[in-house]
């Protein structure tokens, strides 16, 4: 590792003769024009802007992709962290960095980001982001910051040019008390913002190394993931596919409600194709195109029989998940094994969250996984050897409904798929089942959590404290949530449940498909902890016998046929 103090300068001369570059994979720019403005008085003030993070990977055998490959000698240093800063150190410059391979839009950019100097400013702000009213001001007041960075002391005309325009400002009428050599003196100091001094650091490790080295070193807390470099070197061997396949892929993806990470994805291509997400452990030819391409193929077949299996219990978003690691797996198993059981995969899917396998990182977990997925004799076997990779599995007990479902992810997607399960209608006044609209089940659907006892209900006004024998975490347990749609959630507010159940016309039949049982009547602060129990130990049954039934049932739709068909709908509510 080596730190070098580079001039601004020489940072935007890096990225616009393709010293530098970024990676395919890397986000476009993002910053909003206030922050290159701020960026910019930071520099005239002489603030520290922070570092930029360099792997030279002249001496990998493997190289990554920059976004837009038209040069035979691509570059080895790579800006993995410091692109925001370093593009916005472009527009002040008005340099296009080489990887912006779109010329009209770097050109509608530097027009919107038009960052100028007020030289009339006596305190903050001194710098303004010009607008339609500004560029009609006649006198030079407020000089473009990019005029001043082309300007070059070491160049008589350059020198006469700044003097010049001192001159004319005094001749405007502006910067009161100061005579044209101190106004000479405030331009020059914007110039010279182009030898202000920033610290690159710079890495020539290993690929694996480097990542550990930029997630130790980013301020931010951003951590540069393993997938994103590997991702890079995909692109470098197949130029394109990244920006052409790989992103709108995951476009589609969350068009159809599920938001998954360039990480996740190209975790299950590694998984499918090599079987394996140990990036470091995959053969160095796996990554050329003869091979990407019919990987790539399988990986999104196998993505769209996943996403049909989850969906046909009602999960249409990941976001309901506790982890969508859960999809790797899944989906090296369906490209295996297309005609694995359906029930028999999603119980595995269940008691490997319930057990928390894929939390963290879960490298290691998925790679067991892969070899047996591998290994087995067939489906069924390859299933079950997953599940005995799970802890000791025991029945669904009460107290798992007696958690805070603020902190049970778990919890609430068990909760949400024994309503799907019993077709459970929303408590709108649509009639509508839970994740539907009509009989088209809604894409991205995510579900309301609502306290069947409202917390106001069970809470004293005077002293904002539980009501006597009742604890804040009853209050909040997984037994009290009802699973409905946003509409009705906010309406019932804090009313007592007689009181809303009439209202809303939420009856018994509604009631008993959220697993609410006994007379209306009897649901009274009194009896709350008595009525909690009772449903923990329902619900506790009910998730068994449903668990049971995915392990041991055959193919059975869950649930009828013809409701399956997907509509493009993005809200839960029906007007």
């Amino acid at each position: 590792m080596s730190y070098s103090a580079l001039k601004v300068r020489e940072i935007v001369e890096n990225a616009a003769s393709n010293t530098w570059s970024v990676p395919e994979f890397q986000r476009g720019f993002v910053w909003k024009a206030t922050q290159v403005r701020d960026l910019a008085e930071s520099l005239w003030l002489d603030y520290p802007i922070g570092n930029v993070l360099i792997w030279d990977s002249s001496s990998q055998k493997k190289a990554v992709s920059e976004k837009s490959i038209t040069d035979s000698r691509p570059p080895t240093k790579w800006l993995v962290d410091g692109q925001q800063r370093t593009a916005a150190l472009c527009i002040l410059n008005g340099h296009k960095p080489y990887w912006w391979s779109d010329g009209a839009q770097w050109n509608n950019t530097v027009k919107t980001y038009d960052i100028r100097f007020d030289i009339d400013a006596k305190e903050e702000p001194y710098f303004v982001t010009a607008n339609a009213a500004i560029r009609k001001v006649r006198t030079n007041r407020y000089v473009p910051v990019c005029d001043l960075l082309a300007l070059d002391a070491d160049k008589d005309c350059d020198q006469q040019k700044l003097q010049k325009l001192a001159k004319e400002i005094k001749s405007d009428g502006l910067c009161g008390g100061m005579d044209a050599m101190e106004v000479y003196t405030r331009l020059d100091r914007v110039r010279n913002i182009r030898d202000r001094e920033m610290v690159a650091i710079s890495v020539d490790h290993d690929l694996e190394e480097v990542v550990e080295i930029f997630a130790r070193l980013n301020s931010k807390g951003t951590r540069v993931k393993e997938a994103d470099i590997y991702l890079g070197i995909v692109a470098a061997r197949t130029p394109g596919w990244v920006r052409e396949q790989f992103m709108p892929f995951i476009d589609k993806l969350e068009q159809q409600g599920f938001y998954v990470t360039p990480n996740r994805l190209f975790q299950s291509l590694t998984a499918v194709g090599a079987k394996s997400v140990r990036f470091k452990q995959v053969a160095d030819d796996f990554w050329d195109k003869v091979n990407i391409a019919p990987a790539w193929g399988r990986t999104q077949n196998s993505w769209h029989h996943s996403l049909k299996w989850v969906e046909a219990y009602g999960v249409v978003t990941n976001e309901i998940l506790p982890s969508d690691a859960i999809f790797v797996p899944a989906s090296a198993l369906f490209e295996r094994f297309p005609d694995a059981s359906r029930s028999k995969a999603f119980e595995w899917m269940l008691q490997a969250l319930r057990y928390g396998r894929y939390s963290g990182s879960a490298t290691s977990s998925l790679d067991e996984d892969l070899r047996e997925i591998d290994t087995a004799s067939g489906p069924d076997d390859a299933i079950e050897r997953m599940r005995r990779r799970i802890r000791a599995i025991e029945d669904v007990a009460a107290d798992e409904l007696l958690r805070d479902y603020s902190d049970a992810r778990l919890g609430r997607l068990l909760l949400y798929l024994l309503a799907f399960r019993n077709k459970a209608v929303d408590w709108d006044q649509s009639g509508y089942r839970i994740a539907f609209q009509g009989n088209e089940l809604v894409s991205g659907f995510s579900p309301q959590f609502h306290h069947i006892f409202p917390r106001g209900f069970l809470t004293d006004k005077a002293s904002g404290k539980p009501q006597a024998g009742i604890s804040a975490d009853q209050i909040e347990a997984l037994a009290n949530i009802a699973i409905i749609g946003a509409g009705v959630n906010i309406r019932i507010s804090d009313k007592e449940p007689l009181a809303y159940f009439v209202k809303y016309r939420i009856d018994e039949q509604k009631r008993a498909q959220q697993f609410i049982e006994g007379p209306v009547e009897s649901m009274t602060v009194e009896n709350y902890p008595a009525w909690l129990m009772a449903r923990a130990q329902l619900l506790a049954k009910v998730a068994n016998i449903f668990l049971g039934e995915l392990r041991g049932a055959g193919e059975g739709a869950p649930i009828e046929a013809g409701e399956m068909s997907r509509p493009r709908a993005r809200s839960a509510v029906p007007p």
